[in-house]
């Protein structure tokens, strides 16, 4: 039997928030100036108050465990997990931090809509290489020329290239290896997509836009999987949701998250259609980067494991239109999890 996410106690409370402050490598005045300050800036608690919570738990131990949720984006449930289950998904925490009263607590800076001469400049950039692909005289893998030939070329700055060179980067056009230069991706198949991949990212409302074409892909590709997806197809399905599976009763909450993307993208390959497996992966690879929604609850990651079980069961079934409905039902809760 599936061990859900059980044992949850306030008892646990004062030895996660000292796992948490250790993990940061911060003293206790530092912790509490940067997580436990309130709207004027004042300390929600004392040094001497902190160092009480961090050795017993106390009637309040849930308020102060409440605070620390908020700053770090994450279900304050998550302070209530069993020691050794808090410890391996600390940086889980760190990767959800937000900023709180003013202050900037994380370098994480999602993909915002660019001015109009930086779209401008990366739309003909991508158009430059997919001629060049086309008349053979670049390759996938290839370096690209440095950023002062590709200014001169296109008769702009270095730091207007630098920047369409990101968006090209984020797009999955490119590489920039630091140290190394910039170079065509592997699969050049990428650039025959950009004018979707166009539409999706540019416009006042493109994470809306994004998600409403994911969606549509997300159906199609459940209902082709599950008419065309063969014995090594499903097979390779069943790896990957064993795989997030094993995450999910481990509590290993990092790993089942990063799992979730590859068992979409699994289903869309069982489709075998392969333009809809691009196109689901760049509008996914859209809202990652652009969506600054969604925190980290118990409650959520027992929802998306229901629901994934229930849409891998009726694709390695055949069942096709079952496929669809457990995909839909789980796309529709996602939007409301995660407010998208």
């Amino acid at each position: 039997m599936i061990r859900q996410m059980d044992n949850l106690t306030p008892i646990h409370i004062p030895e996660n928030m000292l796992l948490l402050r250790r993990r940061l490598m911060l003293s206790q005045s530092d912790f509490i100036h940067y997580y436990l300050m309130n709207e004027n800036d004042q300390p929600h608690l004392s040094i001497s108050k902190l160092s009480t919570l961090e050795k017993k738990s106390g009637k309040d131990s849930e308020y102060y465990a409440s605070l620390l949720a908020q700053a770090f984006a994450v279900d304050s449930k998550l302070f209530q997990l069993p020691p050794d289950d808090f410890a391996k998904n600390i940086d889980v925490f760190l990767a959800n931090q937000r900023s709180v009263n003013g202050k900037t607590l994380t370098n994480l800076t999602p993909i915002e809509k660019k001015s109009s001469q930086v779209e401008t400049l990366a739309n003909a950039l991508s158009n430059f290489l997919e001629d060049q692909i086309l008349a053979n005289k670049m390759k996938p893998g290839d370096k690209l020329p440095s950023d002062r030939n590709l200014a001169a070329l296109f008769n702009v700055g270095r730091t207007s290239i630098r920047e369409a060179l990101k968006v090209l980067s984020v797009l999955g056009l490119i590489n920039i290896l630091p140290g190394q230069g910039t170079f065509i991706a592997s699969d050049s198949s990428e650039f025959f997509l950009t004018p979707l991949s166009w539409t999706f990212f540019l416009g006042d409302k493109n994470l809306e836009h994004v998600i409403s074409v994911r969606n549509v892909l997300e159906l199609e590709s459940a209902r082709l999987a599950a008419i065309n997806a063969t014995l090594e197809d499903l097979n390779n399905l069943k790896l990957i949701f064993e795989e997030s599976k094993r995450a999910y009763i481990e509590r290993d909450f990092q790993h089942f998250l990063d799992l979730d993307l590859d068992f979409h993208l699994s289903i869309a390959q069982c489709s075998h259609n392969p333009i809809l497996s691009n196109l689901l992966q760049t509008s996914r690879k859209l809202i990652k980067h652009i969506s600054q929604s969604g925190m980290l609850s118990i409650d959520n990651l027992n929802a998306v494991f229901k629901e994934h079980s229930l849409i891998y069961e009726n694709i390695s079934q055949h069942h096709d239109d079952e496929a669809v409905l457990a995909m839909k039902n789980h796309l529709e809760n996602a939007r409301i999890r995660y407010s998208l």
